[in-house]
């Protein structure tokens, strides 16, 4: 792996799994059903798939290509609404950084994602 990538990949671990953290909390305090609660659930397991990639783990569960595209379509999702979220927060402020940091980290997972779907 190219050195910058490996970089990118252990600053991409911290983010990941505090979103992942983060969306198992709030989905417990959803009604099962609702498209929040939907919502969340793809955002997990497309971040469960992303953190088994980067620690080199096998792939949770029955995770084909429509499991892998769905990922993709997830993370597409988070970025764009990262995305929008952090055009809200000036620069400099906590808020910015936090939304900064976990934007590059979505931007790394979709490419690990997308790699798996091509060497698939």
């Amino acid at each position: 792996m190219h050195e910058r990538a490996a970089e990118d990949l252990r600053e991409a671990r911290r983010p990941i799994a505090s979103l992942l953290s983060k969306s198992e909390k709030a989905q417990r305090n959803l009604q099962p059903g609702t498209w929040q609660h939907t919502m969340l659930q793809d955002n997990i397991e497309a971040l469960r798939i992303v953190s088994a990639l980067m620690d080199g783990e096998p792939l949770p569960g029955d995770t084909g290509a429509d499991a892998l595209q769905r990922a993709l379509d997830a993370l597409s999702s988070m970025i764009v609404r990262t995305e929008t979220a952090l055009a809200k927060f000036a620069p400099g402020t906590s808020q910015h950084s936090l939304q900064r940091n976990r934007l590059a980290a979505l931007r790394v997972a979709e490419a690990l994602v997308r790699a798996e779907i091509d060497r698939a």
